[in-house]
Order: C-alpha cells, then structure tokens, then sequence
C-alpha cells in the first residue's frame, strides 16, 4: 500500500497531530485503567462493568501479557446489548481522544470498540472501530465523546448481536484511550509519498521537491521522540524499523528549522 500527502497551499497553519495509538501498552496518558485486564500475570477485570457477561480469557495479541476480556454478545433471545464498559467522569465534550486496542470475535458476526455514553443506566454508543476477524486484530478510531447534560463518557467492548440460540464473543486486550496531542508545524509545502505502509523492517519515503540538510525525527503516541537522524539530502530516503517496536508513529523533516513535510507510520511484526 501507497500513501500520497498532498502539498498544503496557501499561507495555511497546519498541525501536526501525534495521534496515541499502539499495539503495546503505555500509560503516558490514559485515560482508560485496567485496558491490558490483568495485575502482574494474574488475570483482572478491576474497574470494568458489562450488560450480559464477561469473563478473563487466556490469550492476548503481542505484547498483551497472558490474559484478555472475553465479552458474552448480545443474544436476540436472552440478553442484549452485549457490552462491557468503563465510566470516565473526567472527560467533557470538545477533547479528542484516540480509542486503541485489540480485539477478534467468535460466532458473532461483528464486535468493536466504542466512543459512548451512559444516562441513568442506557448506554448510546458513538464513533467505533469494528473487526469481523476470528484471529486477534488492531483497531483504532479517533473522534470526541458527545455528551448532554446527565451524561457520562464510557469506553464500550462491543461483543456482537446474534438472533441465537448460538452465543457469539468479543475478545479484547490494551485497550487505550489517549487525548490527541498537538505541536504546531510550519506549513506544509511539499507532497510526500511513503511505500510500503505498513512496514516491518523498512519503508520509503519519497518528496516532490528535493531538500537538503534536513533533519527526521519520529515521534511514538505519546509525542516522544523515538529517532532522530540529520544530514538527509535529495528526494527520497529509506527509514529503517530498527529497534521500534510495531504500532503507530508520526515523522517530520525539517530543514532550516521548518517542518516541510510530515506523515504517519504503521509498523508491524508480519
């Protein structure tokens, strides 16, 4: 896969967003507790709650330890909605949070994670990110909560709907919820296009316009610098994997003390 950024016109700000999502689990600045569902190598539900059933499940994706939450689905003849959830009192309309983590279904045709609310007991869910997959998947979305007056802001593991009599599951492990984080940037000036996405151990990144002297830094969820390389020149350079772990990060090249482009990195262990 091929992704093409286009140049910014104009005399435009931009922002570069360093969106907080990751395969491992890191609490710089989560909001959610308990989102990898164990306490050491014991297995831990600790501040979930759910509509029908949930259990902990000995299997987990990378770097998810030993143990999952397993999500009894909603059952058209018995109970429905499937969910478990957490409550987050804190968070308010207008933030932007980025909803991670890992999840696979059994029998049940579709499970996901979830922006939502809950208003004296009714749970409304909003933006989500689903997975039909038998075998553990990456999920991420970004979006806001919407609430009222009366509302609060939950996290939902959706664990399916069937019709029955068969009972469908959602597994689910490091689930993250990172308020968006931002660093203002120089505007935008040149298109970028980056093959292969995503990666495992090197990808290419390709401008329009030459540059000269510039300077890579790669960024991981939380912000932080992972890499940083001077001295780059021409129109094309190969970033190499290394020694970063799989997920999501975000890259700048400057030059002159300018960020001049800008992009977005999935690696992965296949």
């Amino acid at each position: 896969m091929k992704i093409t950024f286009p140049a910014r016109s104009g005399n435009k700000m931009s922002r570069i967003l360093f969106l907080l999502s990751m395969a491992i689990p890191c609490s710089c600045f989560s909001q959610v507790l308990n989102g990898g569902f164990e306490n050491g190598s014991g297995a831990d539900l600790s501040y979930w709650e759910w509509t029908c059933n949930a259990a902990s499940f000995n299997s987990s994706p990378p770097g998810g330890g030993n143990w999952c939450m397993k999500v009894t689905g909603g059952n058209m003849q018995g109970c429905f909605p499937g969910y478990s959830y957490q409550k987050i009192p804190s968070i308010t309309n207008g933030q932007t949070f980025i909803l991670s983590g890992w999840a696979f279904a059994e029998t049940s045709p579709i499970v996901g994670i979830y922006f939502g609310k809950i208003n004296n007991g009714i749970i409304t869910m909003q933006a989500g990110s689903t997975t039909a997959s038998a075998s553990w998947t990456q999920l991420s979305v970004q979006s806001g909560f919407v609430l009222s007056a009366g509302d609060t802001a939950v996290v939902i593991l959706y664990g399916g709907l069937v019709g029955g009599p068969g009972q469908g599951y959602g597994y689910f492990d490091l689930i993250n919820l990172e308020q968006v984080t931002g660093v203002p940037a120089i505007e935008q000036k040149r298109s970028v296009s980056i093959f292969p996405i995503p990666f495992s151990s090197a990808t290419t990144v390709q401008t329009d316009e030459p540059f000269k002297n510039a300077t890579l830094t790669v960024y991981n969820f939380c912000g932080q610098a992972t890499r940083k390389t001077e001295h780059i020149s021409g129109q094309m350079f190969t970033l190499y994997r290394e020694d970063l772990l799989s997920g999501v990060y975000f890259f700048s090249l400057t030059e002159d003390n300018k960020i001049i482009i800008a992009g977005k990195l999935l690696i992965t262990d296949n």
